[in-house]
């Protein structure tokens, strides 16, 4: 042809034979320069043509116009085997409406909005896009390399309802790996026991909350793993136990729980002049206070898993006095929060995935099912 269609197209072996036009498509009819193929079964080269069917393939978009290619599907006779071999195209599958690359474009839309949106902006039906995305996600191989540094962590399907799914996350590469059907102990050993043993004896630790039962996954699941809690959990319910204490003393408002949480560090010289004002008011605010910003001295400091053993046992021998159920919670796994100090590992990356999750959600305006939720989020956040 006298324009440029075949480099256009970009596909191995054809030319653009014609095309004809309406007002919002394009079919561009395809001729195939090999005269033959090699035999399936016995590799010989073969020329003899036994039929061609002549279908329509939807590819990428051209100039906002929908483009349909006309393909010759030839069938070939083998005078050997005396089969007839379909031509294999190495840009579309088999019985598949579209070529390889507008199917990966499918893919990457649905990941970046939703099947419905991707439905109407193609003029596809929506199980067509959830096919097509199903599909290009299994083709995907989601190889997890030999992880070192894990986390465990739940989530809600759907806000209120109760419902809760498990992830496990790759700290080293910020990546989601699993994504699982239950909070349940049981349920999730049984789920990560189908990874190789090998992968699982590989693992060095695992950074969980303190509030679920995961320490028992852990002990089953990575058998040389180390548990770590993280260390935002632990100050968390000292932030809380401190919280409790300000709304006793009526010490209302946002600003006032601001500098209260906040890392006096990370105050400005007037925000610091306001939080000593509101501590003057209350010597038991003030010791709370000053016990929350010694944890995070001891968490910032450069020590060891043995050093740090030493610090927090002193620091809760005035806990108890103060926050007596923050500090018998932290008691009770004192061991596993300063395996922290080890690598000073966090859940940091979890945190990010977690918050992720929730607005691939949320624009999905849900799943009709638990494997198109786990499809999805392990499309979009897994590396």
């Amino acid at each position: 042809m006298d324009f440029h269609l075949d480099t256009l197209l970009k596909l191995p072996n054809v030319v653009a034979d014609s095309y004809s036009s309406t007002l919002d498509a394009v079919v561009i009819k395809l001729q195939l320069v090999n005269a033959g193929i090699n035999c399936p079964n016995c590799n010989k080269y073969i020329c003899h043509l036994h039929q061609t069917r002549p279908i329509l393939v939807r590819d990428l978009s051209i100039f906002g116009q929908t483009v349909y290619l006309k393909v010759p599907r030839r069938q070939f006779y083998c005078s050997d085997c005396k089969i007839s071999p379909t031509e294999t195209l190495s840009w579309v599958n088999k019985r598949q409406r579209q070529t390889n690359r507008y199917q990966e474009y499918i893919y990457e839309r649905v990941k970046e909005s939703t099947v419905k949106q991707t439905s109407e902006n193609e003029k596809m039906s929506e199980d067509a896009v959830q096919d097509i995305f199903h599909k290009v996600a299994n083709s995907k191989k989601k190889d997890w390399g030999l992880p070192e540094r894990l986390s465990l962590d739940e989530f809600a399907r759907r806000k209120g309802k109760g419902k809760f799914a498990t992830i496990l996350t790759d700290l080293d590469k910020s990546s989601l790996l699993e994504v699982i059907d239950s909070h349940k102990n049981d349920d999730i050993i049984t789920v990560l026991k189908e990874l190789p043993l090998a992968m699982r004896e590989g693992v060095k630790e695992v950074c969980v909350d303190m509030w679920g039962g995961f320490p028992k996954v852990i002990r089953e699941v990575f058998p040389n793993a180390r548990t770590v809690i993280d260390r935002f959990h632990v100050q968390k319910i000292v932030n809380k136990a401190l919280n409790k204490i300000r709304l006793v003393l009526k010490l209302k408002g946002l600003k006032n729980r601001y500098l209260l949480m906040s890392n006096q560090a990370n105050l400005t010289d007037e925000e610091r002049e306001e939080l000593e004002l509101m501590l003057k008011s209350s010597p038991s605010l003030r010791i709370c206070h000053e016990l929350k910003e010694e944890l995070i001295t001891i968490y910032n400091s450069n020590i060891t898993p043995s050093g740090g053993m030493r610090k927090i046992s002193k620091w809760l021998i005035s806990a108890r006095v103060m926050l007596s159920s923050a500090a018998e919670t932290i008691d009770s796994h004192l061991e596993e929060i300063c395996n922290y100090f080890n690598n000073r590992t966090t859940s940091s990356v979890t945190e990010g995935i977690n918050t992720k999750i929730k607005l691939i959600i949320r624009q999905s305006y849900g799943f009709k099912n638990f494997d198109l939720m786990k499809e999805k989020l392990l499309a979009c956040l897994f590396k």
